[in-house]
């Protein structure tokens, strides 16, 4: 089977950049994007994992991700908006209420890339998906890139090592002092360096630190809908008819015609649930 595992709140943000205007502007640039992503990958099961509270993590390091900024009230609107569109489709909707869409997605992985009958595709901008390889050997899952639209090296090093020695901008986690993106490559492939750095005990309680802050959290027990280890899934009432009937409302004019619509339809019919 072919499985796709959608990056829910990276796809929304990325949909801001479109440009269409009006108070459902992201819901449209949302499933605008969404139909050829679907279309490309022509998956047999689908998950949009919406993000849960990173608690573990801001137990560790409470300035965790406070660097975000603040989103208007307009975009979580359209969020729900989006979420709602979904589950009149063949599109599974997941989220823990206490973990992030990074360690829900690399759970799926984990459960479908180790049959290898399957092939499992992530769909996402962030490269923290990387470390996946670091601890699937499995070939049949990998990693595409939306924005520049193609798939992301496995490097030939632990990716979670890497980025725990030059730290995560992006989540507010800093890197071990004096370490960038050469070092850190340039320690990868230097054994003695890396000893030499970490000898330091500041330098390896700050690399320890982040290793802890970026690694995956693992469950103990998987299942589709990794029910048992907390998670939850949107109820789902599938009815195509209804999506048309909300781009309507919407305003969403090029989206209802007949001809991309019958395309729409016929994408996301293909999809299982």
């Amino acid at each position: 089977m072919k499985i796709l595992l959608l990056d829910a709140m990276n796809l929304i943000h990325r949909a801001r950049c479109g440009f269409a205007k009006g108070e459902h502007a992201i819901v449209y640039s949302f499933f605008r994007s969404l139909k050829p992503i679907i279309l490309k990958f022509k998956p047999d099961i689908a998950y949009f994992v919406l993000e849960g509270k990173p608690k573990h993590r801001k137990e560790l390091l409470s300035e965790y991700k406070s660097n975000r900024k603040t989103q208007p009230s307009s975009f979580w609107r359209q969020q729900k908006e989006i979420v709602e569109i979904l589950s009149m489709m063949p599109i599974k909707v997941i989220k823990h209420p206490d973990y992030e869409c990074d360690d829900v997605i690399a759970n799926l992985a984990k459960l479908y890339g180790e049959d290898d009958s399957n092939n499992v595709c992530i769909v996402s901008t962030d490269t923290d998906f990387i470390q996946v390889w670091d601890t699937l050997s499995s070939d049949n899952v990998s990693l595409y890139n939306p924005v520049k639209k193609k798939f992301v090296d496995n490097p030939d090093y632990s990716y979670l090592d890497w980025k725990a020695l030059r730290g995560d901008p992006s989540d507010n986690i800093s890197g071990v002092p004096g370490i960038g993106d050469k070092t850190a490559t340039k320690i990868m492939y230097d054994v003695s360096l890396r000893e030499k750095t970490l000898e330091n005990a500041n330098k390896k309680e700050i690399f320890e630190r982040n290793k802890s802050l970026i690694k995956f959290h693992w469950f103990a027990t998987l299942s589709s809908n990794l029910s048992n280890e907390g998670c939850l899934m949107n109820p789902q009432d599938i009815n195509l008819d209804m999506v048309k009937h909300r781009f309507e409302l919407y305003g969403f004019k090029s989206m209802i015609v007949d001809k991309y619509w019958n395309g729409f339809e016929e994408t996301f019919r293909s999809v299982m649930f």
